[in-house]
């Protein structure tokens, strides 16, 4: 397995100090850096190119969402696994729309962050901890098996073109089904998308797409 390479953004030394230990327990992940503000990520990140960086939310000079729209402006390739105190919605959704590729409270850090470092890097979007306020009422019973396929397939990193060869469909009805598919769980964005179906238990089922006929 190769290594990732994780930078670590926090303005508490006894919380980095803590998640810098837990990280270099694994063989396969390695600290490149630490910063105590926004700014001081944003160079980490320019510096030493890590393939994770885990961003504290309630930072000074730069909050979280800022460093993230900063790197998302540049199109920079980190990973970005949010950390916060707080687990309501509006946190997770700002996130997710600022390129955010997960979000993991800090009171379950310890538990989760290895598994969550190591999903992010692999490319996978998702919540570690389900947020206490209400998201949209739509459960997975309610999508069709097709907007299902759908999900799991957007979820794994395919492509618009790669959904429709896959399940031998045109383009256009992939873009018809997922437009009411975003509309069904009330996501904007298919980032949105992908993180319902990680917090739904979409993708903890069976990965290749069924033989559905909706």
């Amino acid at each position: 397995m190769a290594t990732v390479r994780v930078a670590i953004a926090d303005d508490h030394p006894v919380v980095r100090a803590g998640i810098r230990d837990l990280l270099e327990g694994a063989d396969d992940i390695t600290v490149v850096g630490e910063a105590t503000n926004g700014t001081e990520a944003l160079d980490l990140v320019n510096d030493e190119h890590p393939d994770v960086l885990l961003l504290d939310m309630e930072m000074p000079e730069l909050s979280g969402v800022e460093v993230a729209q900063r790197l998302q402006a540049q199109s920079h390739p980190v990973r970005l696994l949010a950390l916060s105190s707080y687990e309501e919605q509006e946190y997770v959704q700002g996130l997710l729309q600022n390129g955010a590729s997960g979000y993991l409270t800090k009171e379950h850090a310890p538990k989760l962050i290895l598994e969550a470092v190591r999903a992010v890097a692999q490319g996978e979007v998702r919540w570690f901890v389900q947020p206490n306020s209400p998201g949209p009422s739509t459960q997975p019973s309610d999508l069709t098996s097709r907007e299902t396929d759908i999900l799991r397939l957007m979820a794994q990193g395919y492509s618009n073109p790669d959904i429709a060869e896959a399940l031998n469909l045109a383009e256009s009805t992939i873009r018809k089904h997922a437009t009411q598919l975003y509309r069904k769980i009330d996501a904007e964005s298919a980032r949105e998308a992908i993180a319902w179906a990680w917090q739904n238990g979409i993708m903890s089922q069976e990965d290749a797409p069924g033989a559905s006929t909706d």
